[in-house]
């Protein structure tokens, strides 16, 4: 077998949800035959591993993994840890997963299981005398950096999910401040304290999360949480109050084995799997994927829905349930057959008069889990509704100007799914012979299939699409060129719509605004330079109200 890499998580993660020693390895079908697998048990025999035939596949060789995993600890003084032994969706990668409290200990037994997995014998008594040895340690990051529930003393919330995240987490922490909250969240634009910045960036992963917990005034902390951080070090804490699933739709895959949308969905499902049983897990009922994440939790579950004949819905408030959904443009709070109109969806200004449906989305999350955490019904209202279109309420994210009678949206919109939700609410503002012009580029960590497929929905939607190169935020790309192609080919394939390629994003903005006419509406996909767009279109003209 063949090691891809050993990975020391600090907190809940796919695998468990405790801190975890993750090994993965490639196993190829040599590796899974009968004779492979009779070698590793022989090369585990000195530790008292039981070598009985076994035939082939992954799992005989998880069985003897674990059970070494097993037998490294008891022979160390060590209580069994919890273990498992899981297929990944990259072809031929498997993982072992076990529990650890001792991190240069739990490391080290990864290296020796991966050692002998690859072909090394097992020299035991020098191995078990160096993992005495490192159990001797008294360093403070020997111990999972983790806040666990006995420590933590303020409620938690964690949004996640592919789309809405930062919206929905900037909304949750708006509507705890007009309360009177001392509120601290982290999200992809950074750390916020009272909605002072104190770090930029992508904080997403546990050291925002940790940024938030070490600041004292904080009553209340919101944790955007991506794929990325669960993936690579684990949750920053053992469970939360509230949880918020918004959906799932195909970003970021091929990286760290995932693949797939339900992958990815067992992934972001962590933040909703540790959520306390007496706690909220506000679910979106309008996601299949996160219909899915449901099953086997311990919280209540919280639905919100856009469909008010939803079944999932109408069959969890036929059981008592709480739901949070749209009637007649009406947002709506159920538990059971009792009913609370809250406010009109036209009077959130983020909807843009509800034609912005995953706008519409995020308000629900935010409304339903701020409703788990108990606040009162009329001061969620009044602070949806003074939550704005601007920068300072909601900077990258569907921002509108009109300038020379014509309308600029301006969005971080950085996948496919974002990009769509930007081309459809566009159009409705196109008026007469306008022209709608979309501006796309993203980030590089995403496959050319998922580029070629921006490409062509922007092709099919618009009269011209100008391709913006991407220089900050390649991320493993060769260059801007690479991603220019992808794009490119979904463009021709979608149809005879023209294109052209602008260097930088700003340049193509500028492009767009020279050959703007009344009636044309600009569909920005703004992500490296968003700034410095938002003040050359300000600068034409002001925003308009949504």
């Amino acid at each position: 077998m063949q090691l891809v890499e050993i990975r020391d998580l600090d907190g809940p993660n796919q695998f468990l949800l405790q801190p975890a020693i993750k090994v993965a390895f490639v196993a190829t079908a040599d590796d899974r035959s009968p004779d492979a697998i009779a070698a590793l048990g022989a090369r585990l025999e000195p530790l008292g591993v039981d070598t009985d035939d076994r035939e082939s596949g992954d799992w005989p060789i998880g069985e003897l993994l674990m059970a070494a995993a097993i037998l490294l600890h008891e022979r160390s003084g060590r209580p069994e840890p919890e273990l498992t032994w899981t297929p990944l969706e990259t072809a031929d990668h498997v993982a072992l997963a076990f529990g650890w409290e001792h991190r240069r200990f739990g490391l080290e037994v990864g290296r020796v299981l991966a050692a002998v997995a690859t072909g090394e014998p097992l020299d035991l008594q020098p191995t078990l005398d160096r993992l005495a040895s490192l159990l001797a340690t008294t360093e403070a990051d020997d111990r999972p950096h983790l806040l666990r529930d006995a420590d933590r003393t303020r409620p938690l919330i964690g949004v996640t999910g592919t789309n809405g995240k930062t919206t929905t987490t900037r909304l949750i922490a708006h509507i705890l401040r007009s309360t009177g909250r001392h509120v601290g969240w982290a999200t992809t634009a950074g750390v916020y304290i009272d909605g002072e910045l104190v770090l930029e960036g992508d904080y997403t992963g546990p050291q925002g999360a940790w940024r938030v917990f070490d600041e004292p005034a904080v009553d209340a902390a919101i944790l955007e949480t991506a794929r990325g951080g669960i993936l690579l070090r684990g949750l920053a804490y053992e469970s939360n109050d509230v949880s918020v699933f918004t959906n799932v739709s195909p970003d970021h895959l091929g990286f760290h084995g995932i693949e797939t949308e339900d992958g990815l969905a067992q992934v972001k499902s962590v933040v909703v799997r540790v959520t306390r049983s007496g706690g909220y897990a506000v679910l979106n009922a309008d996601d299949p994927r996160v219909r899915g994440a449901a099953s086997g939790i311990h919280a209540s579950v919280f639905w919100i829905s856009q469909e008010p004949e939803n079944p999932t819905v109408l069959a969890h408030l036929r059981t008592g349930g709480r739901a949070l959904l749209i009637r007649d443009g009406v947002v709506i709070e159920a538990r059971g057959s009792r009913e609370h109109p809250l406010l009109e969806v036209t009077a959130v200004p983020i909807t843009f008069d509800g034609l912005a449906r995953h706008m519409v989305e995020n308000t629900l999350c935010a409304a339903a889990a701020c409703l788990a955490l108990g606040l009162p019904r009329d001061e969620i209202v009044a602070a949806l509704t003074s939550f704005g279109t601007d920068p300072d309420h909601n900077a990258g994210r569907l921002h509108r100007y009109e300038v020379k009678g014509a309308t600029v949206i301006l969005d971080y919109a950085h996948n496919i799914v974002g990009l769509t939700h930007l081309l459809e609410l566009a159009a409705r503002y196109r008026t007469g012979a306008g022209r709608l012009i979309a501006i796309i580029g993203t980030a590089g960590d995403r496959a050319d299939e998922v580029l070629r497929e921006m490409g062509r929905a922007a092709a099919a939607a618009s009269d011209l699409v100008l391709v913006k190169e991407t220089h900050r935020y390649l991320r493993g790309r060769a260059a801007p060129a690479e991603m220019n192609a992808a794009f490119v080919d979904g463009i021709v394939a979608a149809g005879d719509t023209p294109y052209e390629i602008i260097e930088t994003e700003l340049g193509a903005l500028e492009r767009a605004l020279h050959d703007l006419h009344p009636g044309d509406v600009i569909a920005m996909m703004c992500i490296e330079e968003s700034v410095a767009a938002r003040d050359l279109v300000s600068g034409l003209a002001s925003p308009k109200p949504a």
